[in-house]
């Protein structure tokens, strides 16, 4: 009667779902939590997300570094909220190529949060970010290009030709619907 509660109806087992969070600073720290807090909103009560957040510059130190790697390597989804134009630090790219190895293409998600709907096109960082997607055998979706059903078709054409899975429609759904800031754009 594994599974079954005394009444004989079945338990529902919850799925911990892993999210690893990298931001820039407090700007971009607040738009990916509206993002998140709209996904756990969303998904309901059997899946339990589970987040791990990191800055930028916290990945200067070795420690938290390594910390932040292990969480990457293995995580369900990755999460990069930064701004447009600025490209990404050294230290976030040096600390990618420690966990990217160890992915073992599994089934997951990286979501690039740069800028807003208003900012046009993609940037050296959702380029770069997209790249490190399709290394890792990971799904992309860049939340700027959201309001272009184009552009958002477009990533998910060149990972299927990589890839049988998709991003399921649940997060993708998600990550589209989440608004944006009312503050974006401000400086801290």
């Amino acid at each position: 009667m594994d599974g079954m509660n005394a009444s004989g109806n079945q338990e529902l087992v919850t799925e911990i779902f892993s999210v690893v969070v990298l931001y820039e600073d407090r700007e971009t720290r607040d738009h990916v939590l509206n993002v998140s807090r709209h996904m756990a909103l969303t998904i309901g009560e059997e899946i339990q997300l589970k987040f791990s957040w990191w800055r930028f510059d916290f990945l200067q130190d070795a420690d938290l570094a390594e910390q932040a790697a292990n969480a990457a390597s293995h995580a369900d989804m990755l999460l990069v909220s930064a701004h447009p134009g600025r490209g990404l630090p050294l230290a976030f790219t040096q600390w990618v190529e420690t966990w990217l190895p160890r992915r073992f293409n599994q089934e997951s998600l990286l979501v690039a949060l740069i800028g807003s709907e208003k900012d046009s096109g993609e940037d050296a960082a959702t380029e770069y970010l997209r790249g490190i997607a399709a290394r890792a055998g990971m799904d992309y979706l860049s939340k700027a290009a959201s309001s272009n059903s184009e552009a958002i078709k477009d990533s998910e054409r060149g990972f299927g030709k990589r890839r049988e899975t998709k991003t399921p429609p649940l997060l993708e759904n998600i990550v589209k619907q989440s608004p944006p800031p009312s503050h974006w754009g401000i400086n801290e």
